[in-house]
């Protein structure tokens, strides 16, 4: 089959590599598309992906054939996936928090030596299917992880529907977890973005955005007065964190999604002042991939919209290129194979 590997120098090239075959409790998919995530393009230049790895997490497929034990599917379902595999029995899957499992493998992300979907073919645990109903085409159901992340959020927050939320960052993440406020009954809702072609693209969606400069004061004046009940920081910013303490109303919730490796500063004083509380959200947990689909189906969230590129194999190494770069146009790309 064809597929995209991570080269020795840190780029993707296409290769031929064995089909999978799917061994008991799993199903071989035919991958109809795969998004390119914020995170693949962070990982590529990184040591923790080895070279030969085939990256990609969000995607769509049709079941092509099951392995020994699986029941509940035929081949031809179309299927979106669920891209980690949990342990099930550490506290955290007993807890019911499965994501959150320290000997979880995720596909295309270099643990557990997993493949991910940067390829003709994959072989999924057939426990982390999720069937893709007849209103959900195949290029929407590639955005059902991406979505999932926003809603796991969301939820987190814990906010009213008719308290003020913000977002700060308007990338695919901050997109996502905007529409899924906006899903969920949030009506006064307002993005923090610095770049002017992603302040465009999020207003076009129908929100409300500020810049950087004045933004506290332009943050009171949306919101009339009010401090925000929830700020979910999707930029991954050093900055961000700060910024969504200093923006956030007393006890209210600062939601921490963007994903930054080193340590980043928070006003200690803020924080105790403020009683606030500051909780990571990280990826999604099945119900919030359930609410994802829902959602899709629904047509609570503008799909067409979001899909800004559908691109071949051979074109991901640029697409990776243009995608780091600042002030690109592009939101959600995908890979079709």
């Amino acid at each position: 089959m064809r597929a995209l590997k991570v080269t020795e120098d840190r780029t993707l090239v296409e290769a031929e590599l064995p089909a999978p075959e799917p061994g008991p409790g799993e199903a071989a998919v035919e991958i109809a598309f795969c998004g390119i995530c914020g995170s693949d393009l962070h990982m590529l230049p990184s040591p923790a992906i080895s070279p030969g790895t085939v990256m990609g997490h969000e995607f769509s497929g049709t079941i092509a054939a099951l392995g020994p034990g699986v029941e509940g599917w035929s081949v031809g379902d179309r299927v979106c996936v669920l891209p980690g595999t949990a342990c099930g029995a550490c506290p955290s899957c007993v807890a019911g928090h499965e994501h959150l499992c320290a000997e979880a493998t995720i596909r295309g992300h270099g643990l557990g030596g997993r493949q991910g979907a940067y390829a003709e073919r994959i072989a999924v645990d057939a426990e982390s299917l999720f069937a893709l109903p007849d209103g959900v085409s195949d290029e929407h159901g590639a955005l059902v992880e991406p979505l999932a992340v926003g809603v796991h959020a969301v939820r987190l927050a814990e906010a009213d529907p008719a308290d003020p939320v913000c977002v700060l960052g308007a990338g695919p993440i901050g997109v996502m977890a905007a529409l899924a406020l906006r899903a969920e009954g949030f009506e006064r809702v307002l993005v923090v973005e610095p770049g002017e072609s992603r302040r465009a693209r999020i207003e076009a969606l129908g929100f409300e955005s500020v810049e950087l400069e004045g933004v506290h004061e332009a943050v009171i004046n949306a919101f009339g007065g009010e401090l925000p009940a929830a700020v979910l920081e999707c930029a991954g910013h050093p900055s961000a964190l700060g910024l969504a303490l200093e923006l956030v109303r007393p006890r209210g919730t600062a939601v921490a999604v963007g994903v930054l490796e080193e340590p980043v500063p928070v006003n200690q004083l803020l924080l105790i002042l403020k009683e606030a509380l500051v909780r990571g959200a990280f990826a999604y947990e099945r119900q919030d991939f359930e609410r994802a689909i829902e959602l899709l189906d629904g047509g609570g969230v503008p799909a067409d919209e979001l899909v800004t590129d559908v691109i071949p194999f051979a074109g991901a190494q640029a697409m990776f290129e243009e995608l780091v770069r600042p002030g690109t146009s592009q939101l959600k790309v995908l890979l079709k194979p």
